[in-house]
């Protein structure tokens, strides 16, 4: 199959980068996870240690996998929460990006079908074991920074898709290796001092402990910058601050970003199923994010 058809497609949808790599087992990849599970960086994603050769292996998660495609969507928008105490990461702003990712690579699965019948597809978005920000790096789409995302020339804030695939294609990409230089305002700029270049410890990580941690201490939601998520390393990050204007394909923007912050302080469990139910915050409910609200409200209140 044509490798510049299928990249097209994937624009087309609406996504800023894609690049496609042969499927093969990423053992050095394999092995840096493996150290950092051993050092205890993983926190309490215990999830993390099941299943670790089906994270860089795509012919365990798709039998017969030919190639690996990574499509990548610039998530940042033009419109800015109202709210200037209880604000969130930056990809909570937009549709759960799970089910739009999800969507868009549907539309370009079916064009593939169309194309070959024969061909067989399983697609992901957080949605298996497999290590998306390896992949991405292995399909050119960007590299490792020191913060432990990828980014490319047009900066970090991306979220990514995977296409298995049993096709073959004309062309590959290549990987791109680390363009960070002697550069360290992500490490030096960590609110949690969770950075060491590129390693993050998960147990300090103030993205870690508002949104995966189901046992975050009050306290920590003081220290957080944000209510859900953190930024700090990307808004620093040179990569995004030069392409602090781009404007991606995101037709749909969260409706909580309307809200006050008075407004946030008094939401009801009703009113958060009407604002965030269709926001990747939704899967943390309600009583999570009350908790952090009134955590920061104690603050800012002092």
């Amino acid at each position: 199959m044509r490798s510049d058809q299928v990249k097209q497609w994937i624009l087309d949808a609406g996504f800023s980068h894609v690049g496609i790599a042969p499927a093969h087992a990423l053992c050095e990849a394999e092995e840096r996870f493996m150290a950092a599970i051993g050092e205890g960086r993983h926190a309490d994603m215990r999830f993390l240690e099941r299943d670790v050769h089906k994270r860089f292996d795509p012919v365990e998660l798709l039998p017969g996998c030919q190639s690996v495609i990574v499509a990548a969507l610039d998530y940042r928008i033009a419109e800015q929460p109202a709210s200037d105490k209880y604000r969130t990461a930056r990809y909570t702003w937009i549709e759960d990006y799970h089910v739009l990712v999800k969507r868009m690579l549907q539309e370009v699965v079916s064009k593939m079908s169309e194309q070959n019948s024969s061909a067989q597809c399983r697609i992901t978005v957080d949605s298996s074991c497999i290590s998306e920000k390896n992949w991405a790096v292995e399909a050119g789409v960007g590299c490792y920074g020191k913060n432990g995302l990828v980014h490319n020339d047009d900066g970090s804030y991306f979220v990514f898709g995977i296409i298995l695939t049993t096709c073959a294609f004309d062309h590959y990409d290549s990987p791109k290796k680390s363009d960070c230089g002697d550069c360290m305002l992500c490490v030096n700029s960590c609110p949690a001092q969770a950075l060491s270049p590129y390693k993050v410890d998960a147990n300090k990580c103030f993205a870690y402990q508002t949104v995966e941690n189901k046992n975050t201490d009050n306290e920590v939601f003081v220290r957080a910058p944000l209510v859900f998520g953190c930024d700090c390393c990307q808004e620093v990050c040179p990569k995004n601050k030069k392409n602090a204007g781009l404007r991606p394909n995101v037709l749909k923007s969260s409706l909580f970003l309307r809200l006050q912050n008075e407004e946030m302080e008094n939401l009801s469990p009703e009113e958060f199923k009407t604002y965030f139910g269709d926001t990747a915050m939704a899967r943390r409910k309600y009583e999570r994010f009350s908790r952090a609200i009134s955590a920061k409200k104690s603050k800012n209140s002092e």
